[in-house]
């Protein structure tokens, strides 16, 4: 009985101190790059919030030169439940501490006379740190994790081989979530089951069909933000330079499915514009190894849905052009391995399984690929 009752009062401080920090889900990494990062969380109450950044060298993190930096908009700062805060002016390829410091909003109703609750730590009591990138790194070692939709306790088994110290990004390869008809929901199953490796990892999302559903699907953006203002964008780490891609939404626009509400095809030819010239952009021209990250795969299969079809023959063409050495994708909830001059596309394809994990490693000359399931057990290889 004794120990039921210390295991109780530990649980309840342990909520107490939890409900304390205002903190519902969080702090996760996003947008990162050379000289900066966006830090994102979410708050159970409006908030005025702000992130301190410190080498991560060992030093006292408690000194009063520590740089903080607020989300703002027009002049002003930005108070809420949603918090997105960028981190900028560091060092490529350095590892920094980050720590939520934040205060309640009490009562906002006048202009002039805010009230807040006392300042406090808003983060977990362990200082999380995340390394930045570097076009000069010798390699690029990134995770993947695809096709989830709500199964938190395979993703959070499938996150935990993850070798965090040795691992420069996570990809979110489309459909962690079915819906996003509440965005609260979507931020609680996209980031709690990887807490640890959210906090710690930067997070690349490349958007699936399935965010794009939901009553909700407009504010999916503001959980990972990016470089561009919209799901396509590219970055470079050490060897290897990224085109992310999202090819929208599976069926024609006019499928009933979609209650007249779907816009994809005018919106993939704008992004078809843009990819044009992404592919021209000297990060990416001089960069040794290229790779497309996309959930939707440009393989032509006769029993291929209208939008894998539509990007296999828009885009592919203009990816070969530009040298891509690999695709990695998703959606189809199996691993499928696509050589280069098969499939109607002239570079290899790799999709990933809804129930493995997938670890990259590329150097200049070399691309390894490997496959683990939950148990850590080694599934799939490949190396080009």
């Amino acid at each position: 009985m004794k120990r039921i009752l210390l295991l109780a009062a530990g649980l309840l401080l342990s909520i107490s101190a939890f409900a304390a920090s205002n903190l519902i889900y969080g702090p996760w990494v996003s947008n990162i790059s050379e000289t900066g990062f966006t830090v994102l969380w979410v708050t159970e109450k409006p908030s005025l919030d702000y992130v301190l950044v410190a080498p991560d060298d060992g030093s006292a993190f408690e000194r009063t030169n520590r740089p903080q930096f607020y989300e703002t908009a027009y002049g002003r700062r930005v108070s809420g439940r949603y918090h997105s805060v960028r981190v900028e002016g560091l060092e490529p390829g350095t590892s920094y501490r980050y720590r939520v410091m934040g205060q309640v909003i009490k009562d906002n109703s006048t202009p002039y006379r805010f009230q807040y609750g006392p300042k406090v730590r808003i983060s977990p009591k362990k200082d999380a740190s995340v390394r930045t990138l570097s076009a000069s790194a010798r390699e690029c070692r990134f995770s993947v994790l695809n096709d989830i939709h709500y199964h938190d306790a395979r993703y959070t088994k499938l996150a935990s081989g993850i070798n965090m110290e040795a691992t420069d990004f996570l990809l979110l390869n489309g459909d962690i979530v079915s819906y996003t008809d509440n965005i609260d929901t979507v931020a609680k199953h996209c980031i709690v089951p990887i807490a640890a490796q959210a906090a710690r990892l930067p997070l690349v999302y490349a958007r699936g069909n399935h965010e794009g559903r939901g009553r909700d699907f407009a504010k999916f953006y503001g959980l990972f933000p990016t470089s561009t203002g919209d799901f396509w964008y590219s970055f470079r780490q050490g060897p290897a330079a990224f085109i992310v891609l999202d090819a929208g939404e599976d069926k024609p626009d006019s499928s009933a499915e979609y209650g007249g509400q779907a816009d994809y095809d005018p919106w993939r030819q704008k992004e078809t514009q843009w990819l044009r010239e992404a592919v021209k952009d000297p990060a990416f021209v001089s960069a040794p190894v290229k790779i497309c990250l996309m959930h939707v795969p440009t393989v032509n299969y006769k029993d291929s849905w209208y939008s894998q079809v539509w990007a296999s023959e828009t885009w592919g063409p203009i990816l070969a052009a530009a040298g891509i050495d690999l695709m990695i994708s998703a959606h189809h909830h199996k691993w499928i391995c696509s050589p280069a001059g098969e499939d109607g596309k002239a570079y290899p394809v790799l999709v990933n399984s809804n129930l493995e994990r997938m670890d990259v490693v590329v150097t200049a000359d070399n691309i390894s690929v490997s496959t683990y399931d939950e148990a850590g057990a080694l599934v799939h290889q490949w190396s080009k």
